[in-house]
């Protein structure tokens, strides 16, 4: 009784902090992000086994890691315009962008970005024009004309800060950047210095994840590029330690998890040293994704790393 007492005492003297950490999880990657092969975005899968936590999700099919970072926040954005100047409240034509951060050779889908442009709060607008190519515009987000300074000036190579990058740097981050790099023959070190700019963009204490490069269908053991994507996830694995989350195929225990029975072809998959053919999509001209079943195991990794680092 006397001990109970003391505990309730020094429970009331030194009550336990709470947790005001920014809870969100936030995703930043490519289509590997997106979910792409599968049913619903990767993230949702971390969400499903992290109840309760906010998910934030920003990923484009097809984009290089220059580009995610660029989105994320790591690499700064910037933007020259027609006239130097805003025309009130009219979208002005960029005319100079440091990396095309919304564009992907996937489709022509229009995309959008708000922040903030010499001062004044703005979108940025990727649309794609036949004949054209990507075309960029900015347009302040003021209700009115009265609301906006006459003759802003936007010098060249101004800095279009990223809202939602900004207001991301306290989430948690998860980081699946590159495999677009790899499959267009990108320099691995491009890979690095956006993974490395964006976790240096995150707030302190920084809690991050970098996830290793998923391989193809044909990246088996054997091949030149096994060697060079398990070498340069090696190099991540070295870099980040339990902050990476590795690519390696699936174990037997991964996959009782989820109630998967692989077959002899996914076995000899998993052998060859990749993830096997039942968690890749059903249409087999795709031989970079995952399905539902594949997504669910890095899931679920992803998931183990948060709670094991106390993110």
């Amino acid at each position: 009784m006397l001990l109970t007492s003391c505990d309730n005492l020094l429970d009331k003297v030194f009550p336990s902090k709470k947790d005001k950490r920014d809870k969100t999880l936030a995703f930043f990657g490519d289509s590997l992000t997106n979910g792409t092969g599968g049913t619903r975005p990767f993230g949702e899968w971390v969400g499903n086994t992290l109840t309760g936590r906010p998910l934030y999700h920003d990923a484009i099919n097809g984009q290089i890691s220059s580009s995610i970072a660029t989105r994320q926040g790591g690499l700064p954005l910037t933007v020259s315009v027609a006239g130097r100047k805003f025309d009130g409240l009219e979208p002005v034509a960029v005319t100079k962008l440091n990396n095309q951060f919304l564009s992907t050779f996937l489709n022509g889908n229009i995309y959008t970005r708000t922040g903030t442009l010499a001062g004044v709060k703005c979108t940025i607008k990727r649309t794609f024009v036949q004949g054209l190519g990507d075309q960029y515009s900015v347009q302040p987000l003021a209700a009115s004309e009265a609301e906006l300074k006459p003759d802003i000036e936007i010098p060249d190579d101004s800095v279009f800060e990223l809202e939602d990058a900004a207001k991301m740097r306290t989430a948690t981050q998860i980081l699946w950047y590159g495999r677009n790099d790899i499959t267009e023959s990108k320099p691995e070190r491009d890979i690095l210095e956006a993974i490395k700019s964006s976790v240096a963009y995150i707030a302190e204490p920084r809690r991050f994840l970098v996830l290793g490069i998923l391989l193809a269908i044909p990246e088996n053991k054997g091949t030149a590029r096994y060697a060079k994507i398990t070498a340069f996830n090696d190099e991540l694995a070295l870099l980040y330690r339990d902050s990476y989350v590795s690519m390696a195929p699936p174990t037997q225990a991964e996959m009782e998890a989820i109630g998967y029975t692989p077959t002899a072809e996914d076995l000899a998959n998993i052998e060859a040293g990749n993830f096997p053919a039942g968690m890749r999509p059903a249409n087999k001209s795709d031989q970079i994704h995952l399905n539902d079943f594949g997504y669910k195991i890095v899931a679920n990794r992803v998931a183990a790393k948060i709670k094991d680092l106390d993110y």
